[in-house]
């Protein structure tokens, strides 16, 4: 049985550049994406962040770079962290938009880590 695609907005597979900063740690943690959308982003994580935890988020783009703040919804042990975005300019809202339609959709069945 299939389980009903909760999210608001499409996701798109893709592996950009990240660097996620958490307040109170003197480094950003740099990884990357395995899929992106209008809401939030899935990052590999060998050590993923407790849900729950605020971080500053950057994303590289063929658009420029994308920063945003953001709140960890998931965690899946030695995988990683899905993201929410809580706030973004408008002027990132934009670059991200223009982005993502250049990439396909992923479907709500799909396998693998895709958040």
């Amino acid at each position: 049985m299939e389980v009903p695609e909760r999210r608001r907005f499409a996701r798109h597979q893709c592996s950009l550049p990240v660097q996620l900063q958490v307040a109170g740690l003197a480094y950003p943690t740099s990884t990357e994406t395995t899929d992106i959308s209008l809401g939030g982003c899935y990052v590999k994580m060998l050590v993923p962040l407790p849900v729950g935890t605020e971080v500053e988020i950057r994303i590289g783009t063929d658009r420029g770079e994308i920063n945003a703040k953001g709140t960890v919804k998931t965690l899946d042990p030695s995988l990683g962290n899905g993201i929410a975005f809580t706030e973004m300019a408008s002027s990132c809202q934009l670059k991200l938009q223009s982005y993502l339609q250049t990439l396909p959709e992923v479907s709500a069945g799909s396998a693998g880590v895709i958040r």
